[in-house]
């Protein structure tokens, strides 16, 4: 008894399946996908046993099924089938293959009693949040995780939910990415959890950055689960306490600035194509109505810089950044304008997006941090 569907949908469960299948694993079922039909649906789970997801699409059938089958060669056959509709059928433990153009092969497959069950999360934390919105404060937060594994804490981004607003936070030590959405959430006392770079990266791929359908969210003591009519995604959260992130975030900044973003990064990422290739040093100088942007690179005998006008009033200020982390947020920013607060040449400095007209624009409360590095004296004798 076969199950058709559309290739093109079944590409689609596989391309969302395929990233959390492991490339190494001592387990060979977890190389598998499991593809199930049953209730006028297909169903393909995948799962590294820290996170599992299932994915569905519609398909006719006469009889429910299931098995599991190698991922990666299941998903090159179907990359390439022509467009149209695809037959699947079993025979025992081989999946038979066929398109409507006419090609057809078996995949010897294992019996998906052997593939590990979905997870249970039973937690009583669940609320509804929009697709848009968590594709917001992911892309605003995500990038600053830290890679260094002996700080476990630091390797996820720390997700906070209270009744009234809800955000994602992430630090490495060096730069921070803080994004929050005033949205009224049914929870009493605000809970957390810390989220691994795995689960927000597929989740990302899933989501639709525009959409505005609901998503299903359970938070528990050890599981995170995100569900939606196409989709449930269940993964561990990291264990561990996340520093106190607030404490690096510096009240005091006399020293404000207000530049064109889009001006400021092609300024940067112009000089920084001369920069060292380990810390990326950028040199800025702000002074009354302008910052001239520079770099020196001893090593290749190379100097490059630039200048572009500002809104800023005060003492001239020295100060360097990693080029490569400060274009990262200025690509993050949305806004045509940002606003950099900063107070010594040690001292962390912030940016924040410009809202001319914030009734009608501003979607969340953004805050990214980067701290400075140490210029040479060299640097500051150009």
């Amino acid at each position: 008894m076969s199950v058709l569907i559309q290739k093109k949908d079944l590409l689609d469960l596989m391309q969302k399946a395929f990233p959390l299948i492991p490339t190494k694993s001592s387990l060979q079922i977890l190389s598998n996908f499991k593809i199930s039909y049953i209730d006028s649906k297909l169903e393909i789970s995948a799962t590294d046993l820290d996170h599992s997801m299932k994915v569905f699409a519609p398909a006719e059938g006469e009889a429910p099924f299931d098995i599991t089958v190698n991922a990666r060669k299941i998903f090159e056959i179907v990359r390439e089938l022509p467009d149209g509709i695809v037959s699947m059928e079993i025979d025992e433990t081989v999946l038979i293959l066929e398109s409507e153009r006419g090609f057809s092969c078996k995949i010897a497959g294992a019996d998906s009693q052997d593939f590990p069950g979905f997870p249970e999360n039973d937690s009583d934390n669940s609320f509804h949040i929009k697709s848009s919105s968590i594709c917001e404060i992911i892309s605003k937060s995500s990038f600053a995780v830290a890679k260094d594994e002996s700080r476990a804490a630091l390797c996820g981004i720390l997700w906070e939910i209270f009744s009234d607003k809800t955000g994602m936070v992430s630090t490495d030590g060096h730069r921070l990415g803080s994004s929050f959405l005033n949205v009224n959430l049914p929870v009493e006392d605000g809970i957390s959890g810390i989220l691994s770079p795995r689960s927000v990266s597929s989740l990302s791929r899933i989501l639709n950055a525009k959409s505005e359908d609901m998503i299903d969210v359970i938070l528990g003591d050890k599981y995170v689960t995100f569900q939606s009519p196409d989709f449930i995604m269940c993964s561990k959260l990291i264990e561990g306490t996340y520093p106190d992130y607030t404490k690096v975030i510096p009240k005091n900044n006399p020293k404000e600035a207000v530049v064109d973003r889009v001006m400021l990064l092609n300024a940067v990422k112009r000089v920084s194509v001369l920069s060292n290739q380990k810390t990326h040093l950028v040199k800025f100088t702000f002074k009354n109505g302008m910052v001239e942007i520079v770099v020196l690179n001893r090593e290749i005998g190379g100097e490059a810089r630039d200048s572009i006008p500002i809104e800023y009033e005060g003492d001239d200020h020295v100060v360097g950044f990693n080029g490569q982390y400060f274009t990262e947020i200025l690509d993050i920013i949305e806004t045509p304008k940002i606003r950099i607060e900063m107070n010594t040449q040690i001292s962390a400095c912030l940016l924040f997006p410009v809202y001319e007209k914030e009734e009608e624009q501003k979607k969340s409360d953004d805050l990214f941090l980067i701290m400075p590095l140490r210029i040479m004296e060299e640097v500051l004798a150009t």
